[in-house]
């Protein structure tokens, strides 16, 4: 079938109805509040949501058989009668409350926590109702629904934290079950053959994550794995380059960035960052690291999105002007130090995730230019779970680090929200200004017809940028390659939220 089908250079890739694709990324446990961005594409197909991304935009029913709007903020949801976990146990409405608690609790450590912050209550009605109240209206919320799978309130009550980890495998209600697991590595689901709908497109999906950047081209020149998905941009041209395969591109919401933990000496001072803003080359690493398969960010959120949402012609306006701000100069960059409270320099050790080696190249060519003002870089590459320890959860580092940022739904509300925040993950400048947050908030309350809503969302940019808790360096492309004659229909950077494997065609 799909594999056999489409296998090349005489190599017999996986078993007719086996799928085995790279991706960037592996979590420490598949607990559902340990996932997020491309961890999904496995996640969702084991624990399904109540509402189900579409390529258009939309949500539509999946585990709920309906779904209402009384109001902006009442969202009410009919669960599916029949459905079942793969261990047997029915599905309840106490489940879908449960699932949702783990990431809307005060303490949850949830990776989706900023998400939930706007729900006032989550109830529910009878046997079959689940009704969520906001504290006020969030024009994202509908894709929070769509990106958090439910799961077995007696399943954790019986283990515990455990729960998703390599003895203990997550339960859902999905068409796919885990199999195997090696935290931050590989996962193995197989078909659940008791699945309520049509039976899962393949026996198993492997999904693995490459050890290093040539791992990653010799998995498809071998046969062994049917494609990649997201891989870094440093590489797309090696795997253009390949024989057997086919590309398929898209706009990504997302975007690399530096950030500066303002309340660590001496990036509390805002001479030392504007030094640092001057001195990276961001066409540079356009060209040299992304090979041109990026686009300069003049500010968290991409042009397009904002243009598409507001008055293009004054978005572009407005972006000019943050651009401009943001020029590559040398000189400047020293006057800014010569003003600091460390004009004579200094050294910082930046970290970075070994598992996209972007940033790593990002951070050695930023080194070379910040020497030249007297900031000598060392860079050290960690685990996910390192690099996440220490930049966004201990913040471990010394101040100064590089990362990229997805974006979790279209709206162009949704970064700026999780990475400029008090208090979530995401700022890993540990950034606050009060009227940066009452703008956010007050973009969030308006219609998402409004016409006032992009420039409300953009004074809060501009506000922000003047603060500079961070640069923005370039907002990517997303990729995928899979064996020629194989293609993910409808592929777009939100392709993990669908139900992907129904759209891979042969």
């Amino acid at each position: 079938m799909l594999a056999a089908a489409c296998s090349s250079s005489g190599t017999s890739g996986a078993a007719d109805d086996e799928l085995k694709i790279i991706v960037p990324s592996a979590p420490a446990s598949w607990d559902t509040r340990q996932t997020a961005s491309q961890m999904l594409a496995a996640q969702l197909l084991v624990n399904e949501p109540l509402m189900t991304y579409q390529s258009d935009g939309s949500v539509v029913p999946n585990l709920a058989s309906s779904a209402t709007n009384p109001s902006r903020t009442v969202y009410e949801y009919t669960l599916r009668k029949g459905v079942t976990f793969s261990d047997g146990s029915p599905l309840t409405v106490d489940d879908v409350k449960f699932s949702y608690e783990l990431h809307s609790a005060d303490d949850s450590t949830s990776y989706t926590a900023a998400a939930w912050s706007q729900v006032d209550s989550i109830e529910t009605r009878g046997t079959d109702k689940i009704v969520i109240t906001l504290a006020a209206p969030d024009p994202q919320f509908r894709y929070t629904i769509a990106k958090v799978g439910i799961v077995s309130k007696a399943y954790y009550e019986k283990h515990g934290d455990t729960v998703g980890t390599p003895d203990v495998p997550q339960i859902g209600t999905g068409p796919y079950v885990f199999d195997r697991f090696a935290p931050q590595s590989k996962t193995t689901l197989v078909a659940n053959e008791d699945y309520r709908g049509d039976p899962p497109r393949f026996s198993s999906i492997t999904m693995e994550v490459a050890k290093d950047d040539a791992a990653r081209v010799v998995a498809l020149q071998t046969g062994e794995f049917d494609g990649v998905v997201n891989p870094p941009l440093s590489q797309i041209g090696s795997f253009e380059d390949l024989d057997g395969f086919t590309g398929q591109e898209a706009p990504d919401l997302a975007i690399y960035r530096v950030n500066f933990d303002t309340e660590k000496p001496p990036f509390d001072d805002v001479h030392v960052r504007r030094a640092i803003m001057h001195a990276i080359n961001r066409p540079a690493l356009v060209d040299g690291v992304f090979g041109g398969r990026a686009m300069l960010a003049s500010t968290l959120v991409p042009e397009p999105i904002m243009a598409a949402a507001g008055d293009p012609a004054e978005v572009k306006q407005a972006y000019a002007a943050l651009e401009s701000d943001l020029a590559f100069d040398l000189d400047a960059a020293r006057a800014e130090l010569a003003q600091s409270s460390r004009p004579d320099g200094f050294a910082v050790q930046i970290p970075v995730d070994q598992g996209d080696p972007s940033q790593s190249l990002i951070a050695q060519t930023m080194g070379q230019d910040l020497a030249e003002i007297g900031v000598k870089v060392k860079v050290k590459a960690l685990d996910q779970q390192g690099h996440g320890d220490a930049v966004y959860f201990k913040h471990t580092a010394d101040g100064l680090s590089v990362d990229s940022w997805n974006g979790g739904t279209p709206d162009p509300l949704n970064i700026p929200k999780n990475v400029l925040t008090p208090g979530l993950f995401g700022n890993a400048a540990r950034y606050d200004n009060s009227e940066v947050a009452a703008l956010l908030s007050d973009y969030q309350k308006l219609d998402i017809e409004d016409p006032t809503r992009v420039p409300v969302l953009m004074e809060a940019l501009s506000t922000a940028a003047t603060d500079l808790p961070m640069v923005p360096l370039l907002t990517p492309k997303v990729y995928a390659f899979f064996r020629d004659g194989m293609a993910l229909e409808d592929f777009d950077t939100f392709w993990y939220m669908t139900r992907w494997t129904e759209n891979l065609t042969s």
